[in-house]
């Protein structure tokens, strides 16, 4: 087995592996078969949980017979924690998405996967690839 490519995803991209089946199948896929290596802080996980209690999301939830807290609890099952020491001040506009460029700088990885564009707009950051769940798929694709 060939070594895990590390990745941080930002909250809107574990909302669309939830919410859409195509997306959750591909990301699922790399999961079972031990492909990446997907990094969060405690931030990150706050940050989840607090969207995942949207009422929008809640009720969604109760209609296919799942809640946030199990969906929390699993997406914690898949995920490494990391505790950034550095503090990033990088993006002015929305200075919440710093916590992802402080967990992939901590965590070492390679990519940061994101739908929020204030991220994407860097495209990368210290040597750190930001893109979108598609692209991120795309070149994955490649690598393996």
């Amino acid at each position: 087995m060939g070594q895990k490519t590390k990745v941080v995803f930002d909250t809107n991209v574990w909302i669309a592996i939830i919410f859409n089946k195509t997306l959750g199948q591909e990301f699922n896929n790399l999961f079972e078969n031990e492909k990446i290596e997907v990094f969060a802080s405690e931030k990150i996980l706050k940050e989840l949980a607090r969207i995942l209690n949207y009422p929008k999301i809640v009720s969604y939830f109760r209609k296919v017979g799942l809640t946030s807290e199990n969906s929390l609890r699993e997406i914690s099952k898949k995920v490494t924690i990391v505790s950034p020491v550095e503090k990033i001040y990088k993006i002015r506009k929305d200075p919440s998405d710093n916590i992802f460029l402080e967990c992939a700088i901590e965590s070492k990885t390679k990519f940061i996967v994101s739908g929020d564009r204030h991220l994407l707009k860097l495209k990368k950051f210290r040597n750190i690839k930001i893109l979108t769940p598609r692209e991120f798929l795309d070149i994955f694709a490649k690598l393996t």
